[in-house]
């Protein structure tokens, strides 16, 4: 290994929620870290995120996951807290739980059958289906439309500002004595004497253990071993409506109301490969949706539409995975990353360093796609 090489122990690519949450985790174990974050050409998952902490009704075929998302959940308000301190910035949050609007008895029946059957998996579940009027009571502020039957209700959801969070966490990597270096991954070259070397648009960086948390740029980086690694993108189009009094203090499912009182609409996932290209038939459903849950935004002004790209693997479940061949090398793929940011940062560090996955993510490595971890 050269000289560079030793300066640089572990390197973790990726500087969105994922990657810092994995470098401030890491940060006690007394390993020099090394943070690469470089520009995209498309916007980061964490710019077109609404920041929901979301546990509920969803994943009944995946209840390791389910309970992933519970147990990240719980740590989630004594994580932001201690961010703040070590930052110095504040992290808007709540955690008041969450609603999913339903129109219409049938959907409304679904997602009741859907959350019994998540409740039968898990055996206790904090959520619960709730009437039209039970919903009103929650959120007194807003008049629903007449197709409004009721919610789906779970209490151990909440929302943070994605953006704040991702700041927080950047901040106090400085204060942890984390290097961040600004920088694109062209390709990682694995070396005959162990290790391996990064080509990067500022020049060659060289590490004995890498962790991969870049995102869809994960699928080049990983190809040394991996030709195609199954993940993908998954395009959400957003709209942005003008700012409001503060009337939601529980957020919803789908339209939801920023900190800053603008309320986001969005809930589509489209399956088109990198095009960021806002499709105005596509803005027109989620907004015509949106109005039959809330009509008093049809008569408010639209700021903005934009799309972005979620993170998504295959079978919609997390990747942490040592790549074949490779031990040295850890990918972390999620399409949950604000969620599951506080499992990131107080129970992989171990993982990252050569240990066992923790129980409920043991099932979640690159084996059950047919690749040897």
């Amino acid at each position: 290994m050269s000289t560079t090489a030793r300066e640089h122990d572990i390197i973790i690519v990726g500087g969105g929620i994922s990657g810092v949450a994995l470098a401030y985790g890491l940060a006690d174990r007394g390993r020099q870290i090394t943070l690469l974050d470089g520009p995209t050409a498309t916007d980061k998952a964490s710019r077109t995120n609404v920041g929901l902490i979301w546990c509920q009704s969803k994943f009944a075929h995946l209840p390791d996951y389910a309970s992933l998302a519970f147990l990240s959940a719980r740590l989630f308000p004594e994580l932001s807290r201690e961010l703040s301190e070590v930052s110095g910035l504040e992290i808007p949050v709540n955690y008041r739980g969450g609603l999913i609007p339903c129109l219409g008895e049938e959907e409304y029946s679904s997602r009741a059958d859907y959350i019994d059957r998540l409740r039968q998996v898990l055996e206790e579940y904090p959520g619960e289906m709730i009437s039209r009027s039970q919903l009103e009571r929650k959120l007194p502020a807003i008049t629903f439309g007449p197709e409004v039957t009721g919610a789906a209700w779970c209490e151990a959801d909440g929302i943070i500002d994605p953006l704040a969070l991702l700041r927080a966490y950047k901040v106090a990597l400085t204060r942890v004595g984390v290097t961040t270096l600004k920088t694109l991954v062209h390709q990682v070259e694995p070396l005959a004497g162990g290790g391996y070397r990064l080509h990067t648009a500022t020049g060659p960086l060289e590490c004995q253990q890498l962790v991969l948390a870049a995102g869809l740029a994960n699928r080049r980086l990983a190809n040394f071993a991996i030709p195609d690694l199954p993940v993908h993108a998954d395009k959400g189009q957003v709209l942005l409506v003008e700012r409001l009094p503060q009337v939601m203090p529980i957020p919803m499912l789908g339209v939801t109301q920023t900190f800053g009182g603008t309320v986001i609409i969005g809930f589509r996932h489209e399956y088109v490969g990198h095009d960021t290209q806002v499709v105005p038939s596509a803005v027109a459903s989620e907004g015509q949706w949106a109005i039959r849950v809330w009509p008093a935004l049809g008569k408010r002004r639209l700021i903005r539409t934009w799309s972005g790209l979620r993170v998504m693997p295959k079978d919609s479940q997390a990747i942490y995975s040592r790549l074949p061949g490779h031990p040295g090398v850890t990918l972390v793929n999620t399409h949950s990353a604000v969620t599951l940011a506080a499992f990131h940062t107080r129970l992989l560090a171990d993982y990252l360093l050569g240990g066992e996955l923790p129980e409920l993510a043991r099932k979640m490595t690159l084996n059950r796609f047919g690749f040897a971890s």
